[in-house]
């Protein structure tokens, strides 16, 4: 993508419980078509969750979903992925949008017809 591109798009990030990134990505690319998705995983502990009371070094695993969003999808999508990922409900995870500052295209190789 070109600078002028990136204008154009944003950032949706999505931090979720562990277990909640797969039924995530599969509703968003069946029911949405969208694969501008990555996912990474990390260890925290939020500030109200029941495990900051038990002490010092215990986390929980966490998913981290990001999706690129044209500019005009982006409001769209983040209120669906808000209730797709079930992040409505208590000690469901936060999400953040961002204009994108970076990326880079990939297109997957067309495969050849068999014969």
């Amino acid at each position: 993508m070109r600078r002028a591109e990136f204008q154009s798009h944003k950032l949706i990030t999505a931090i979720l419980p562990k277990g909640r990134a797969a039924p995530l990505i599969k509703t968003l690319v069946h029911e949405r078509g969208i694969n501008r998705i990555n996912v990474n995983h990390a260890r925290g502990v939020g500030r109200l969750t029941p495990l900051r009371h038990r002490g010092v070094g215990e986390s929980t695993e966490k998913e981290i979903v990001t999706v690129i969003a044209t500019v005009d999808e982006a409001d769209e999508l983040f209120e669906f992925i808000f209730f797709a990922a079930e992040i409505n409900r208590p000690h469901g995870g936060l999400m953040y949008q961002q204009p994108l500052t970076a990326a880079t295209l990939f297109n997957m190789p067309e495969e050849p017809e068999e014969e």
